[in-house]
């Protein structure tokens, strides 16, 4: 999270009543470890950069599309000079209520329930040979979908199409060689309940604390401090929704030592109290 825009919030979609959201974008993107609370479907168009998920990174490149699961963290990161030349459809599903409308298509209800579960990975797919068809199913969603304000049958016919081509296998492990943020993204997976000691993370790396810390800001654009109190605040967010844990308790079980700094941190990067946000999904 860049701390210079304290408003930025991580959980940026909020669907309200609609079941989705479809959009086609050009240029920007975020530049910061961020979920949603639903699944997300990214299809790059245009572009080149690094994706970074479930601990590694992918190669982002046109014809490749992402499924990410509700709460996964994930990192978009545009190359140099590409920024201007990024496109990519964006479709955000509440994959709870689209699974009921796909009753009558077991497979594909099937699919989305796999694609959606919370211990997913992050699926990645190569569909380059196919963006003309795509494309032209993109295009004219993009009309339908305007004028209905995306209505769960349209886009249930949608993400039928979409499954239908969907390869077998995925591309999942085709990831980057292993980098450095990658290993510290790994190593904070399993210690992020921990209190956060560099001296400790260096020396399982076996590298010097400068070099780790300079390494991962290059490589991510994000402060090592800042993806952790990211990771934390994910897991507080869905313990939120899906237990009856008190604030106290969620604040220890997250790696907050404080549960003051965890209400504090939680709202500056939330934009609620978090007895605010479980209110909100009740």
């Amino acid at each position: 999270m860049n701390s210079s825009i304290p408003n930025d919030f991580l959980e940026l979609v909020s669907l309200n009543e609609r079941a989705a959201s479809f959009s086609r974008l050009r240029a920007n993107s975020l530049r910061y470890h961020h979920w949603h609370q639903c699944l997300e479907i990214l299809y790059i168009e245009e572009g080149y950069g690094i994706i970074a998920v479930n601990n590694q990174q992918y190669t982002m490149r046109p014809g490749r599309l992402f499924i990410f699961p509700p709460f996964k963290l994930h990192k978009i990161m545009v190359a140099d000079g590409q920024n201007d030349r990024y496109q990519r459809t964006i479709i955000h599903v509440d994959n709870v209520v689209i699974a009921h409308y796909l009753k009558d298509f077991p497979r594909h209800q099937a699919q989305l329930i796999q694609l959606s579960h919370r211990q997913s990975q992050a699926a990645v797919y190569d569909i380059a040979d196919l963006h003309h068809v795509i494309d032209a199913i993109f295009t004219k969603y993009n009309e339908i979908l305007n004028f209905d304000s995306c209505s769960p049958e349209n886009i249930s016919c949608l993400l039928i199409q979409l499954l239908t081509f969907l390869p077998t296998q995925n591309a999942n492990s085709e990831v980057l060689e292993s980098t450095l943020s990658a290993k510290v993204m790994q190593w904070i997976e399993v210690n992020y309940r921990e209190k956060f000691n560099l001296d400790t993370l260096s020396q399982h790396l076996g590298l010097s604390k400068s070099y780790v810390s300079r390494r991962f800001h290059k490589e991510t654009g994000e402060l090592i401090n800042e993806y952790l109190l990211t990771r934390r605040i994910r897991l507080a967010c869905e313990l939120l929704r899906d237990s009856r844990f008190s604030v106290q308790d969620i604040s220890s079980e997250s790696g907050f030592s404080d549960t003051a700094y965890f209400i504090s941190s939680f709202k500056r990067r939330i934009g609620k109290t978090p007895l605010q946000y479980r209110k909100g999904y009740k």
